[in-house]
């Protein structure tokens, strides 16, 4: 369809042969891109499609919005770095990686996202069924791996071990990372086996990297609160209770 179109325009226009072989090719080259991504979106598993202009930058303004900004051009991919989201749940670290991987998909990179409680239920399986070093491969393969929620839960020994090889050999053949955590550094030797094992995972995360904080209200206990779901009582009984918070 756009081929006849593009021929009808070359005749109405009365277009050069030139002309018309360089349209039909900026056609080709589009349909190519546009194919790329396509293919490159379903292996993404992104659990959701929200882009960076989708996002209330109003409602967390501890978020440096130009650094974000000068994130999507994307240069850290370039230069191999790594962008890191710490806070507490609900402040848009999740939506920050993935508008973040929808500008790496745009721009033809391949990317996949993956949260930590999903990696370790897949690194279970792939053990059973003795194909662990297909489950690497296929983290080490994209130019951008998207790692969420790391924190949430302790991991194992063999869990540890293997999202240090990933961390290492993604850093030794210079391959970005996003991660988000709700943990500090300071507090993901919780979340980790020893402190060497700590250590050596954080030394090659933060080697080149953008660390961003984000400190704010949860964008759902928000909504929950404009909706009227969440209320907040404080009692000044001489009981001395406390704040108290429920949700509906």
């Amino acid at each position: 369809m756009e081929l006849d179109n593009a021929l009808e325009r070359a005749r109405v226009d009365e277009l050069a042969p030139t002309q018309v072989l360089e349209q039909l090719l900026a056609l080709e080259i589009s349909a190519r891109h546009d194919r790329r991504v396509s293919t490159h979106l379903r292996f993404a598993g992104l659990p959701f499609r929200k882009r960076l202009e989708d996002f209330d930058f109003s409602a967390q303004p501890s978020i440096d919005q130009g650094l974000i900004g000068r994130l999507s051009a994307l240069t850290f991919i370039d230069e191999a770095s790594n962008v890191l989201f710490l806070g507490p749940p609900g402040v848009g670290k999740t939506a920050l990686a993935v508008g973040l991987g929808l500008c790496a998909l745009e721009a033809g990179h391949r990317i996949l996202f993956i949260s930590c409680h999903d990696l370790v239920k897949r690194l279970r399986k792939a053990t059973r069924l003795g194909r662990e070093e297909r489950f690497l491969d296929m983290l080490l393969r994209p130019r951008l791996l998207i790692l969420d929620e790391i924190g949430y839960t302790s991991l194992e020994r063999p869990e540890a071990n293997f999202l240090f090889e990933v961390i290492a050999k993604r850093y030794d053949r210079e391959r970005s990372m996003i991660v988000t955590s709700n943990k500090s550094w300071s507090a993901w030797g919780e979340i980790l086996p020893d402190q060497v094992m700590t250590a050596a995972i954080l030394d090659r995360l933060l080697h080149r990297s953008v660390t961003i904080n984000i400190q704010g209200e949860s964008y759902r206990l928000r909504d929950h609160r404009k909706a009227g779901l969440l209320t907040r009582a404080a009692s000044n009984e001489k009981g001395g209770e406390k704040e108290s918070t429920s949700v509906a």
